[in-house]
């Protein structure tokens, strides 16, 4: 994950300070409740503007199925909560540390390295739990409800500074140096009240959502002995900033006997393909990897066999083996044929050995079986363009659009088969949506003049474009304000 600069840090300060400031009510100083000083849009504008930081400075991951998965688990998760109404973003750090972190406005960031570093889908569901119940108990705003005279502006500074000194505690620590050089001080890191109350909250979570209670001590426990190996800043980011001590861990068991035995949730499967493929994704020795699947495979240690197949024939594919990598497929899709992962990897490996057709057939037949599945769609549509086929990729990305089911790489190929299909004006208005989500939004103001100079003599399109212009535009203008 690569620093975030201290020029980048201060640049989101202005902006969520001047977010906070463009809403034109007469907010109060900070009193005895969160809510009172900063509203839920206000919130929210912290960490979209966080969020944008984060993907200006580090490359998120954006495998679709991997996405997917964290995105399905996350909702089960806020469906079960004590907010099930607030919305949500989940989003992967491609980073081999062990890390979760939450922002205002539900803005959930986890380390790819957490969930590899987890042995069951219940401790990762822990981990999402414990943070989804910080962000509605809104813990990080209440954490600066004791200085009781600290203004708006300085307030939201602090915040984002205590975020990103998550992400990245150098980066962090000077932009709060920054931030306190006008006398103001205050404790970063959650309370012990906010843990007890985020553990307490978020096993109730966890139970109601089918998981194991005991996930949660448990995976804490273990985090706790292997951080005994660590000394300094090697110690795992998130028992810095949720500290781990043996009370804690008791308190969090006793909570969890209480609760009954029984899982309710028993297809963890895709959690263990999901936690095959980061791994794969994250190999920096792609022959010492499938040195390790073949071991695993040979002395019987894989948790989950199938998984680990998996893996292997993901880790030939990335070696170049293609022939091997599909025996080891063909073979695990014989006893589960409708597994998707299995299928989206073979047509994979179709398009990586130039037989297109084939991959667009599979992705045909298993629309059938999950219409709605973005994972699915984005690979086929990804297929549908280099066929040449933009209008029927654009009829799949406009389907997901309608479900709600927006994403980077969604924009980014509506923006192609636009391209493709020669309607330029839209092309580039796609495209200034996908800068957008990425924070980019002089990029995007950039394209949607190119749209709007195209679509002259289109009275609609031009009336759309320039509302969404000037919106853009307004943002830009409150970021710049200082």
């Amino acid at each position: 994950m690569r620093i975030f600069s201290v020029i980048a840090l201060l640049g989101l300060l202005v902006f969520v300070q001047n977010s906070v400031r463009a809403v034109e009510i007469d907010l109060p100083e900070i009193g005895d409740s969160a809510g009172e000083f900063i509203s839920p849009q206000q919130e929210y504008q912290i960490g979209l503007g966080f969020y944008w930081q984060i993907q200006q400075s580090t490359d998120l991951i954006d495998d679709p199925e991997i996405n997917g998965y964290l995105q399905d688990l996350g909702y089960r998760l806020v469906a079960n909560s004590d907010s099930p109404h607030l919305p949500f973003t989940f989003f992967m750090v491609p980073s081999a540390t062990v890390n979760a972190f939450a922002a205002p406005g539900g803005f959930i960031g986890m380390h790819s390295g957490l969930i590899l570093t987890s042995q069951r889908e219940d401790e990762v569901a822990s981990v999402l739990a414990h943070e989804i119940a910080h962000i509605t108990q809104r813990h990080l705003l209440r954490s600066f409800e004791k200085a009781k005279r600290m203004n708006i502006p300085m307030t939201v500074a602090m915040i984002a500074a205590a975020l990103l000194g998550v992400a990245d505690p150098a980066a962090g620590s000077a932009a709060l140096m920054a931030v306190q050089a006008g006398g103001v001080q205050s404790q970063l890191n959650f309370t012990r009240q906010n843990e007890a109350e985020a553990d307490n909250l978020g096993m109730h979570t966890l139970v109601r959502t089918g998981f194991d209670a005991l996930a949660m001590p448990a995976f804490f426990e273990r985090l706790q002995q292997v951080s005994r190996f660590y000394t300094g800043n090697a110690v795992p980011e998130f028992l810095r900033t949720h500290p781990v001590t043996t009370s804690r861990i008791a308190d969090a068991r006793g909570r969890a006997v209480k609760y009954p035995l029984s899982r309710q949730a028993t297809d963890t499967l895709q959690f263990y393909l999901v936690r095959e493929k980061l791994r794969v994704l994250a190999a920096t020795d792609i022959n010492q990897l499938k040195d390790f699947y073949v071991d695993a495979l040979s002395d019987g240690s894989a948790e989950n066999q199938d998984a680990t197949r998996y893996g292997y024939s993901l880790a030939l594919a990335k070696a170049g083996d293609f022939s091997q990598s599909r025996r080891v497929l063909q073979e695990l899709i014989a006893h589960d044929t409708d597994r998707l992962s299995y299928q989206l990897a073979l047509a994979k490996l179709d398009i990586s050995v130039g037989q297109l057709s084939s991959a667009l057939q599979i992705y045909q037949d298993f629309q059938k079986l999950y219409p709605d599945d973005q994972a699915l769609t984005l690979n086929q549509v990804n297929a549908l363009l280099q066929a040449n086929l933009p209008n029927t990729a654009e009829k799949l990305l406009l389907k997901q659009l309608e479900l709600g089911n927006s994403s980077h790489q969604l924009y980014k190929f509506l923006a192609q088969a636009k391209d493709d299909m020669g309607e330029k004006s839209q092309a580039h208005s796609w495209l200034a949506e996908y800068y957008y989500k990425a924070g980019r939004l002089l990029l995007a103001a950039d394209q949607l003049r190119l749209a709007a100079d195209l679509a002259k003599g289109d009275e609609f399109q031009l009336a759309k474009i320039s509302s969404r212009l000037r919106e853009i535009e307004m943002t830009l203008e409150r970021s710049e304000e200082l």
